[in-house]
């Protein structure tokens, strides 16, 4: 007669868990949660910084097909260099083309092209200005391109925090590789102040190679 009620009882205990038990998941739950939760706006930022290089990677391949199709590279400057891969017709204007010439990294709605639908965004060159891209293209008025050559920037996104990457500039390079700017390494180079926490893109960028590109 004993033995039923020993494994009612064992029954009963293996149940559920014990306080003790509840307080040590709650406690490793805790720890995962305070090492992982921080990581999120990361993991998020590099997916966009990915997205970008590819849309960097595509708008180099847009930019040598208009150059064996036209006989040269654009002369067009600031965010006209590459928004002629649609107005003249070398990518086919579509919603998917439009997106590429858009920093994934940026909301659209601070920008000009927030109330137009994708598809009129760069059909019209005389519209575009830099309020419509978070990419900055060659100021070929200043400085033309004959060749290409991987020693010249064409195109770099604006690192502002309010806009772009956080800490992060790239920098798409006239042989289709792209570099990579962090503010950290900038900032131990010398290139920027210990306090300064954005690198600015154009004619008064501390950083030379990015002083011949401008957003209009």
């Amino acid at each position: 007669m004993r033995r039923p009620r020993r494994l009612r009882s064992l029954s009963a205990h293996s149940s559920g868990f014990t306080l003790i038990e509840l307080l040590i998941a709650m406690m490793i739950l805790g720890i995962l949660m305070a090492y992982l939760v921080p990581k999120i706006p990361e993991a998020i930022e590099e997916a966009k910084i990915t997205a970008s290089r590819k849309n960097l990677s595509d708008i180099y391949q847009g930019l040598t097909t208009y150059q064996a199709k036209f006989g040269r590279l654009p002369s067009e400057s600031g965010v006209k260099f590459f928004a002629v891969l649609i107005s003249k017709g070398v990518w086919e204007n579509t919603k998917a083309s439009a997106k590429k010439l858009t920093c994934p990294g940026v909301d659209i709605g601070a920008l000009a092209i927030r109330d137009l639908p994708p598809e009129e965004w760069y059909k019209d060159l005389d519209a575009v200005n830099g309020d419509y891209s978070a990419y900055a293209g060659r100021n070929c008025k200043e400085y033309p391109l004959r060749n290409a050559s991987g020693k010249d920037c064409w195109i770099a996104t604006d690192n502002d925090p309010e806009m772009n990457f956080r800490t992060t500039t790239l920098v798409l390079m006239g042989d289709g590789t792209t570099d990579r700017l962090e503010i950290a390494d900038l900032q131990e180079q010398g290139v920027l102040a210990k306090d300064e926490e954005y690198l600015q893109v154009g004619p008064d960028s501390p950083y030379e190679m990015l002083q011949k590109l401008s957003l209009d």
